[in-house]
């Protein structure tokens, strides 16, 4: 993958300029990471990733700008990484990229002012993991239509303890980032009923899964409505703000900042993402965010019967199923 190539490159580029010499460079990222030699020797080669988590770490340490890691041969060309993990019967490496991501929330989880903010036509995934039927409904989703996927039915859907473990600590650490920005498409809610309505209508989810998934939409709905109500995660008190779009969102668009890190995600193929650590990126994703925002109604705190409306029309959707 070209992407992965000039990625891994030029970060080994900007560490071995820091430290030439290669020993010490392997012995300062083995303290660093608290990790074994050989380890460090395989992410130099390229044989194995640095992980975003690994990479943070050695650039705070070393001084590295994040957003300069990558030569650009354009102005107008930016480097991103395509993240595609097996999210049914997950391999070890499908393990370790999700945990990579969860990482870097328990990495910034102490910092004062970081920040999420999301525009997308799809729940996002720092809610609705905390919800197993709708988790597996969108597993399933993914293994209809990935290359990769065995095409299972909704009922073969199992998610491994191992990996569940790891869905409900990205939303239980995503929660202790201290703002939080969603802008939602209207229609959010409706196409995730459409959608399950037809895997119903063709017999690849079951009369009783359609019923359970209904269940644990009405009780995600409702804990929707009471966060937007607060406007703060209950368990952290950090605050998030909910925004309802006038204008149709194609596809999820999201952002984590911190003091040492500004990561732009697209949404990709359900639940799979592109990453970006490129600082022109990241502006012109905010950008586009904040564009939405300003076309959006904000239903969190304030806005109550705009809220009370809202959260009453996607009940009645759900409802159908």
């Amino acid at each position: 993958m070209p992407e992965l190539h000039y990625f891994y490159q030029g970060f080994i580029s900007a560490i071995q300029s820091k430290i030439p010499q290669r020993a010490v460079l392997a012995n300062t990222i083995t303290d660093l990471l608290a990790i074994d030699k050989d380890a460090v020797y395989r992410r130099l080669r390229g044989d194995v990733n640095f992980s975003f988590i690994e990479m943070a770490t050695i650039a705070k340490k070393l001084g590295i700008s994040l957003d300069s890691i990558v030569e650009i041969e354009s102005l107008q060309s930016r480097p991103a990484q395509v993240l595609i993990t097996k999210h049914v019967k997950p391999a070890e490496l499908d393990y370790r990229m999700c945990n990579d991501y969860v990482n870097i929330f328990k990495f910034i989880k102490d910092e004062p002012n970081t920040k999420i903010i999301e525009s997308g036509n799809i729940v996002p995934h720092y809610l609705f993991y905390d919800y197993d039927y709708i988790t597996r409904f969108y597993m399933f989703f993914w293994d209809q239509a990935s290359s990769i996927g065995n095409g299972s039915q909704f009922h073969e859907i199992i998610i491994p303890e191992k990996f569940r473990n790891i869905q409900k600590d990205c939303c239980l650490y995503s929660r202790h980032v201290k703002s939080t920005l969603y802008v939602w498409d209207s229609m959010l809610f409706q196409y995730l009923v459409d959608n399950i309505k037809f895997f119903a209508r063709v017999g690849l989810i079951k009369e009783i899964d359609v019923s359970m998934i209904k269940y644990d939409l009405m009780e995600f709905i409702d804990a929707v409505e009471q966060l937007a109500i607060r406007g703060k995660h209950e368990e952290t008190g950090n605050d998030v703000s909910i925004y309802i779009s006038d204008l149709r969102i194609e596809t999820n668009y999201s952002c984590i900042e911190s003091k040492n890190l500004q990561i732009s995600l697209f949404k990709s193929f359900i639940l799979n993402t592109n990453t970006a650590l490129d600082k022109n990126v990241y502006k012109e994703v905010t950008a586009w965010i904040h564009y939405l925002q300003r076309m959006s109604t904000l239903i969190s705190v304030s806005g109550e019967k705009i809220r009370n409306s809202f959260f009453t029309t996607q009940r009645k959707i759900i409802d159908t199923l």
